[in-house]
């Protein structure tokens, strides 16, 4: 079978994948402006997601949407959260907490699904999965204009947060997707390929 994007085929898109990936970077919720993706764009950044490996086809993400109009709802958690603290939590970090929520044009929550379980593919290996779908939905937003960051938080790994969306017992939070039109991109300095990349070399002698 030919790859579908094989040397010969037409056009080459070689040069414009890597232009795309090397020119995204995350910008904070708070730097997102409207207008985030429309609905038939959300649509086809899901189907991007979509395209991450996915060992043995067990799906195991799912994405959220909080919707404009339960972003209120999603305040009242982080506060009651934010309530459960020792020590309490001051005015300034409710109103801190309660901000999360509202920020982002478009704001989802990644959730890793643990069943059906399958010893081929353990825990770890679905939360990579997981997170090359996220990259997968950066990717395609940044090619259509918009940004967006992950961001997670002690909030999304507690009980109550579990209980007010519905996890079951095989699911965990894994982190929020805030995406929406950047007005500033704040650029940072990339590592080596060299500082990544090292070879093998081999068992260490006995």
């Amino acid at each position: 079978m030919n790859h579908p994007l094989a040397r010969d085929a037409e056009p080459d898109w070689s040069d414009l994948a890597l232009a795309l990936i090397n020119s995204r970077y995350s910008v904070a919720p708070k730097r997102l402006q409207a207008p985030g993706p429309s609905e038939e764009q959300l649509l086809q950044l899901v189907q991007a997601a979509a395209s991450a490996p996915d060992h043995r086809a067990l799906r195991p993400w799912r994405v959220v949407r909080i919707a404009d109009h339960q972003r209120m709802a999603l305040a009242d958690v982080f506060e009651v959260i934010a309530g459960d603290r020792t020590p309490p939590p001051t005015p300034d970090d409710i109103q801190k907490s309660r901000a999360k929520a509202l920020r982002a044009p478009m704001l989802l929550l990644l959730v890793l699904r643990l069943q059906p379980e399958d010893d081929e593919v353990p825990e770890q290996e679905r939360c990579i999965s997981a997170g090359a779908a996220m990259m997968n939905l950066l990717l395609a937003a940044h090619a259509m204009g918009y940004a967006g960051m992950l961001t997670s938080g002690r909030s999304i790994r507690t009980e109550r947060f579990a209980r007010a969306f519905a996890l079951g017992p095989d699911e965990r939070a894994l982190c929020f997707v805030s995406l929406g039109t950047p007005d500033d991109v704040r650029t940072r300095p990339r590592p080596s390929p060299n500082e990544l990349l090292s070879d093998w070399a081999g068992p260490p002698a006995r």
